[in-house]
């Protein structure tokens, strides 16, 4: 068994503090020593450290969010940059094995794959966005009424479609979460922010929004009949 070196006999506390200095002398183009953050994520990673994946994600929260503001796909994603900023660390998290930690020689390697983690989740929503059933009824639902000049028969086969569409839904809504979620995102046209915003009572707290909307958009994705229902091919 290997003995331990230096930088791992530290305490968490020390080692945190040496990180945060040596990224301001990095940030500053000043001499600095990168082994204290790779230290940080090699206990975060190889023993699953949930505390030191806290300062990782409290460290690196700003390099992040630049990262998410400057990806070109990001003004169209209608999305607010924390939800990528979570779900790029979520994805570290998960994807960032001790064997895959061991191929990476510096802390550089380490930050260019949660830059890559980044682009990744960014693409992913963006991509799903562009395929989502959804979003087809709601185009429709922003035309409540009929287009002017059309006739009393196409408005009324368009209240017909409207109402068929709302009931396939609800019927695959398993809660009022779901249901409350629904109906702010793509009838109120509220960002998760701002639901969470009018749902107080309802959800903990934002992620809870973002995890209930993606939740029901990756079932309804799945499934064949309400696609057909839509129009699109399975």
């Amino acid at each position: 068994m290997s003995q331990p070196t230096g930088l791992q006999l530290l305490t968490l506390t020390g080692i945190v503090h040496r990180c945060a200095q040596e990224t301001g002398l990095f940030f500053r183009r000043q001499s600095h020593d990168p082994r204290y953050c790779f230290e940080l994520f090699r206990r975060a990673v190889e023993e699953r450290d949930h505390r030191a994946w806290e300062f990782i994600h409290a460290q690196y929260h700003p390099l992040v969010a630049g990262w998410v503001n400057r990806h070109p796909a990001f003004p169209g994603s209608g999305e607010e940059a924390q939800y990528f900023v979570n779900r790029a660390f979520e994805k570290m998290w998960v994807a960032l094995t001790p064997d895959k930690l061991r191929r990476f020689p510096n802390l550089k390697s380490v930050l260019r794959y949660l830059q890559m983690c980044v682009h990744s989740v960014v693409l992913d929503h963006v991509r799903a966005s562009e395929q989502l059933a959804v979003n087809v009824p709601v185009e429709a639902l922003a035309a409540a009424g009929g287009a002017s000049g059309s006739s009393a028969e196409s408005q009324a086969l368009a209240r017909v479609r409207r109402q068929e569409f709302w009931d396939s839904l609800q019927a695959r809504l398993r809660n009022e979460k779901e249901r409350q979620v629904v109906y702010g995102s793509f009838v109120l046209a509220l960002k998760p922010r701002e639901l969470y915003d009018q749902f107080r009572e309802t959800f903990r707290d934002v992620n809870e929004v973002y995890r209930v909307k993606e939740n029901v958009l990756a079932r309804l994705r799945r499934d064949a009949e309400f696609k057909q229902l839509l129009g699109q091919d399975t």
